[in-house]
């Protein structure tokens, strides 16, 4: 049996992150441990969580000084986690929450082929209960293709192979974390789990999906809807890194007009609901994608 940490990820979650961090508690897998990292919340939510949390033997709190971001933060967790021994990490954001025995589900691949770098479940809509995601389709020629339209739609007996995974909840085994150094902090947050996964593949890691492992996540943020002036700016500007880093010459044949048509129609849309500060988050974050900006914005940055 593997030991798993698996890692938290806070940033002014309340309720929700206490209710993430109880899903993993219920979890019916013996040798795990929690990493609570908290990614500079405000005075009043750290006491709380250390209030709850302080004398719960199986939740190490992790104080970070200043938000790192998704990458930042989750790479403080992860190497907390392996240096208390875990075999394995699970990533969790604090808007995911983990049906029972998703643990265990998501572990068994791992462990029983040293080939599978990355596991990821079938992720539900936490309010509706329909499937969001049952593992990625992740390709550069098609990095600016809306996701939605590239997932896998139907799921299999057992675990099964994909190119990508969502980020609000993924294992990653050690051998994985060593051999990528983890998520590219210059990222900050959005699309460092698609960088992670192109990396892990170069390595000749494999990357499943087992939909026994259920995770309930709570909502989307795309560039079609739900986006906020935040995630807008930065996923605008790290789609640019990610092109800028994985595209060869013939795949900016398909990037080019992708990207175009991609920002082209998220700004219509957006202005057409009346929505001027996205329109301008993603005018800002595409002109830092171009002068090739990165690390954090000024504005504050969600947890995971």
């Amino acid at each position: 049996m593997k030991r798993v940490g698996v890692v938290v990820l806070s940033w002014n979650g309340g309720v929700q992150t206490i209710t993430c961090v109880e899903s993993v508690r219920a979890q019916n897998y013996l040798d795990k441990f929690i990493v609570l990292v908290d990614n500079r919340s405000r005075d009043e939510e750290r006491r709380a969580l250390a209030a709850r949390y302080r004398d719960a033997t199986d939740v190490h709190l992790q104080w970070l000084d200043e938000n790192r971001g998704y990458a930042g933060g989750n790479n403080a967790g992860i190497a907390a986690a392996l240096a208390d021994r875990a075999d394995a990490v699970l990533v969790l954001t604090q808007d995911a929450v983990l049906r029972q025995g998703a643990l265990a589900a998501l572990v068994e691949p791992a462990a029983a082929d040293a080939r599978v770098g990355i596991v990821g479940p079938l992720v539900i809509d936490r309010t509706s209960e329909q499937p969001l995601s049952a593992g990625e389709r992740v390709a550069v020629p098609l990095l600016c293709v809306p996701r939605t339209l590239l997932r896998h739609r139907r799921t299999h007996a057992s675990w099964y192979p994909v190119t990508g995974v969502l980020g609000c909840a993924l294992l990653l085994t050690r051998r994985c974390v060593e051999e990528t150094g983890g998520f590219d902090e210059a990222l900050f947050a959005y699309y460092e789990e698609v960088d992670l996964c192109l990396r892990a593949r170069r390595r000749g890691l494999e990357i499943v999906c087992t939909p026994h492992a259920v995770v309930a996540h709570d909502g989307m943020r795309g560039f079609l809807a739900g986006f906020t002036p935040l995630s807008a700016e930065l996923k605008a500007r790290n789609l640019l890194h990610l092109m800028r880093r994985w595209a060869t010459p013939a795949d900016w044949l398909m990037l080019g007009p992708t990207y175009g048509l991609l920002l082209g129609a998220s700004l219509m849309l957006y202005a057409l609901r009346g929505r001027r500060d996205i329109v301008s988050a993603l005018l800002r974050g595409t002109a830092a994608g171009l002068r090739r900006r990165s690390g954090g914005v000024q504005t504050t940055v969600r947890a995971g």
